[in-house]
């Protein structure tokens, strides 16, 4: 048996725990990318081709020559996201003078640090640049029309039809593939005040059905408070402090990188009294894959 058996026993068992506890409660945002897949390295790397739309055409006469038709064709990549890491530690008091085992709240605020920081690249990813071009070196920002603009009110019938009809104009089937809007708190009170969307009368059900916000005229809704807990790096994105923006997502709209779901070890530090620190690991990056996917519906009030 090897002399480190036990920590590498630990350090596995530590890691394999706040994956499963990963997987069973995963963040709230970042598993709505319509894709996914594992990279490595740290250079962008190509998502998808994305092919034009093709018509036929007529021919011209009897035994003409075929109609030859050339298809446009994008390139899409997704840019590596920068390793994260924490590392809290559990001083040997602490573990004495407690009845409770620490070491699995650890687990659990560990997984929490790991979901929390894949939501946050989610965000970031759907505000900031995609990545188009041979090599992926021309940078595409978030497409300006597809924003609603607040107009001084939270979320109205207006506001929901302007944006369907904007969705359909982009050719979005809703059909196949329905679209969710991530709902801030003030924004959940304004839609539940909306007579069509509260009453029975107009849409047969109740809007609330075991917490879940009923889907409505096409669209899915899912509550998120952005805050500096839940989104350190991008939750100014979702509410500037003068309004809030809520993502409008079609899932096949988004991609997410994995190049480290998450990984972990537990170690002892003789240089702090012989502490143990628990560290884990991740590194993931989100991106736009087609910019009428994407939309920003804002809001005020």
């Amino acid at each position: 048996m090897a002399e480190n058996f036990a920590e590498q026993h630990r350090n596995v068992e530590f890691s394999n725990n706040v994956t499963a506890t990963l997987r069973e409660m995963p963040g709230m945002i970042y598993p709505l990318s319509g894709s996914g897949a594992n990279y490595s390295g740290n250079k962008l790397a190509r998502i998808e081709n994305r092919f034009g739309r093709l018509k036929m055409q007529e021919r011209t006469g009897r035994n003409a020559d075929t109609n030859n038709t050339d298809i446009d064709s994008v390139a899409r990549f997704i840019a590596p996201g920068r390793l994260a890491d924490v590392a809290p530690m559990l001083d040997i008091e602490d573990a004495q003078n407690t009845s409770v085992e620490l070491t699995s709240p650890l687990v659990g605020e560990v997984a929490q640090a790991a979901a929390t920081y894949h939501d946050d690249m989610f965000v970031r990813g759907f505000f900031g640049n995609g990545y188009t071009g041979e090599t992926g070196a021309t940078a595409v920002p978030f497409k300006a029309a597809n924003v609603i603009a607040h107009g001084g009110t939270s979320l109205t019938l207006a506001k929901l039809i302007q944006l369907r009809e904007m969705m359909k104009l982009r050719h979005v089937n809703m059909q196949r593939e329905k679209p969710i809007i991530i709902v801030q708190p003030k924004d959940v009170s304004a839609l539940l005040n909306i007579n069509e969307y509260k009453s029975f009368d107009y849409n047969g059900s109740k809007p609330l059905v075991d917490g879940e916000l009923k889907p409505w005229m096409g669209f899915r809704f899912i509550e998120f408070t952005p805050d500096a807990e839940s989104l350190p790096t991008s939750f100014a994105n979702m509410d500037t402090g003068v309004f809030r923006q809520l993502p409008v997502i079609v899932p096949s709209g988004m991609h997410r990188g994995t190049w480290l779901e998450f990984r972990g070890s537990i170690d002892e530090r003789s240089d702090k009294g012989h502490s143990m620190q628990f560290w884990g690991a991740a590194r993931s990056a989100c991106v736009r894959t087609d910019e009428d996917k994407a939309f920003i519906l804002q809001t005020q009030g």
